[in-house]
């Protein structure tokens, strides 16, 4: 049984007793709502026979709460019996099982990143690193007599350019794309639309004249959506095309690197063969190989259709998150091997020996715990839980 099955047979038997646990309560509030409603029925129930069935039901409520750590004990030890069965092979499968995606993910995200990451952030920014780029954001579709654009709204303008053009942040690039496109009115000019940037859309010049002073429609922007998308990406094809075979080979070779050293101790202990260490590297090649262009274009198809998304994917708080998550799919194969030698003894006595110790201690914790739950759930119900203090009945 590998390690998913494993985890879907406790999660089952968690929930049947929580289901059990609900079922009691719930039978337990129904009986306290029928001796509720047949009081306010008959009007004539005497004062101590409503009081005597109020307080059999708050018992019974009582009672089935006193069942609780019984259960969660039961679940508890079904938990440990569960770890106690694992294996680090087990565990080597779940993560090879997805080790390969989240390695094509993050890479796909690094590449990506790292070509967005020079883009400008303001107004000014634009206008320095790009100053033709930055005069088309401040006159499209503005009128003579109309009032300047505002930094907000020029680069409102510039993050409506698909993010496609944007890879390697290259003026020349989304020139390209514009140049036979207009800032056309959403709301029409003649209309009394304006020049803010919510307005506004990049859209083929005859197209636009074609509306004339017509509204556009929502039909008419996510068309323009999808055409503007993949206009991008046909313009840039040679970029999208360098930045993917760069992302699936940094994939490739940090996966078969990364395997190699995961395996290269159970090769030395003799727990794989030399013809299965070979095929674990190849089959964790192919599978980045696999992985990583399809993130790579799914992320690429984003930003075309979702032009906003460059200013997250450009943030440098989105490439440190890709740069740990590059780092945890590098690290974890590497940890899981050095903690299968120990496990194997490799490391000599002494390192098992505080291998050992350590789990020792984190089920000495794990026991510490379960016995302060108890405690406190004595303390919170001690009315019901035998040995412990009852509460003074009352005086009736």
């Amino acid at each position: 049984m590998n390690l998913f099955d494993k985890a879907k047979q406790l999660s089952s038997a968690a929930a049947e007793s929580a289901q059990s646990l609900g079922h009691q309560v719930s039978q337990a509030t129904q009986a306290a709502k029928t001796a509720l409603d047949e009081a306010t029925a008959t009007g004539t129930r005497p004062i101590q026979q409503i009081q005597s069935l109020g307080q059999e039901t708050v018992q019974k409520g009582l009672e089935t709460l006193s069942q609780a750590p019984e259960q969660f004990a039961q679940a508890k030890q079904q938990a440990q019996t569960a770890v106690r069965d694992l294996s680090w092979q087990d565990i080597g499968d779940a993560i090879t099982t997805w080790q390969a995606a989240v390695a094509g993910a993050a890479t796909s995200g690094l590449v990506v990143t790292q070509a967005l990451k020079d883009l400008p952030r303001t107004a000014q920014e634009l206008a320095q690193e790009m100053p033709k780029l930055a005069r088309r954001m401040q006159t499209a579709g503005v009128r003579a007599g109309d009032t300047p654009r505002t930094e907000a709204d020029v680069m409102g303008l510039f993050n409506k350019i698909p993010g496609p053009s944007k890879l390697g942040a290259s003026e020349r690039d989304m020139r390209i794309f514009l140049a036979d496109k207009h800032g056309s009115h959403i709301r029409a000019h003649a209309q009394g639309g304006g020049n803010e940037a919510s307005n506004i859309v990049w859209e083929v010049g005859t197209a636009n004249l074609r509306r004339g002073a017509n509204p556009m429609t929502g039909q008419e922007q996510i068309y323009i959506r999808f055409a503007n998308a993949v206009d991008s990406v046909l313009k840039n094809s040679t970029t999208i095309a360098k930045l993917g075979i760069a992302s699936t080979g940094t994939a490739i070779v940090t996966q078969a690197l990364v395997t190699a050293l995961a395996h290269t101790l159970d090769l030395y202990r003799g727990d794989i063969t030399a013809e299965e260490f070979r095929r674990k590297v190849t089959d964790a090649a192919v599978s980045a190989g696999i992985a990583a262009p399809i993130f790579f274009l799914i992320l690429v198809a984003a930003i075309a259709l979702f032009p906003e998304l460059t200013v997250l994917l450009s943030a440098p708080a989105v490439m440190a998150g890709f740069n740990t998550l590059f780092g945890i799919s590098i690290a974890l194969p590497i940890v899981q091997s050095i903690l299968r030698h120990v496990e194997a003894g490799g490391l000599g006595q002494e390192a098992e020996r505080q291998y050992a110790e350590a789990i020792r201690l984190g089920d000495a914790m794990i026991q510490a715990a379960s016995e302060e739950a108890k405690q406190w759930w004595q303390v919170a119900f001690p009315a019901i839980i035998p040995g412990a203090k009852q509460l003074p009945s009352e005086a009736g």
